[in-house]
């Protein structure tokens, strides 16, 4: 049985009511999915799958290059005097420990890595989604703390209110209360609180389109389809189409990098 403790759950809250915590979270969970989206073989050791799909992912790009004869994926920032078609010539990189600050000639000193056509990278999309959750999370702790209220009570004096807490907290441990003042039955109101249900509905439903919606951008197929009854099997195909052109470009942008690479050093990495 597994007994470990997770810590201190007092601020646990903050996940949810700290904005920036919030979407700083989302983000990592999406990266440790995408993590998963490519696969390769035949990697040097000096370039782990999981830093390389880091930098590509969050970066935008990176630059594999050899640096003391074994080949790396360096992270830096592409520049000098453009080419014919707008597209940056040199590629910057700072590293310490690799102890190497050096301007690479992108044409002939090695290849430069891209995520996707622009090098965009996933972060745009993830923090686009992740604010929108962050804001729709806050909401809906608000409306479910707010559904505990059945109604409101209200007293005229301190004597009558303390006598409506006391009966309100021997109601809550389970205990039959009395109360034997005329003065409670006169001076307490019972007020009604509107019904909150229906909007939580529409703000559960807005997280899942939102996932959905996240998912489907970068190729992961979830249906967001908020009908209440079982879906048809057409019903479930109609994200296909939609799925496909951020994911083919991405792996297209792969494809063609490794075979640059392979090209270039004499490896044979798929």
């Amino acid at each position: 049985m597994i007994q470990d403790s997770f810590g201190d759950f007092a601020g646990a809250t903050e996940y949810v009511l700290n904005k920036d915590k919030a979407i700083d979270t989302f983000i990592r969970y999406m990266l440790a999915r995408t993590q998963s989206m490519f696969a390769y073989e035949g990697l040097p050791e000096t370039i782990p799958a999981l830093n390389l799909e880091y930098l590509l992912q969050v970066k935008g790009s990176c630059f594999v290059t050899e640096v003391d004869g074994e080949l790396y994926a360096l992270s830096g920032n592409a520049g000098g005097e453009p080419d014919p078609y707008g597209e940056p010539t040199k590629y910057t990189v700072s590293n310490v420990a690799l102890k190497l600050s050096k301007t690479y000639d992108i044409q002939n000193d090695g290849i430069l890595f891209r995520n996707d056509s622009f090098e965009m990278g996933l972060l745009p999309i993830f923090k686009r989604y992740g604010s929108l959750l962050a804001e729709n999370m806050i909401t809906m702790r608000t409306v479910d703390i707010m559904l505990r209220m059945v109604c409101l009570i209200s007293a005229p004096d301190d004597n009558t209110s303390a006598s409506a807490e006391k009966f309100i907290r021997d109601i809550e441990a389970g205990k039959i209360s009395a109360v034997g003042e005329n003065q409670f039955f006169e001076g307490v109101r019972v007020h009604n609180v509107s019904n909150t249900q229906n909007y939580l509905q529409q703000f559960v439903d807005f997280e899942q389109y939102l996932k959905a919606s996240c998912f489907n951008e970068i190729g992961l197929d979830s249906n967001y389809n908020m009908k209440r009854a079982n879906l048809t099997e057409k019903e479930v195909s109609m994200n296909d189409d939609f799925l496909l052109p951020l994911v083919d470009n991405m792996i297209k942008q792969r494809q063609d990098a490794i075979d640059r690479i392979n090209k270039k050093y004499g490896h044979h990495i798929t």
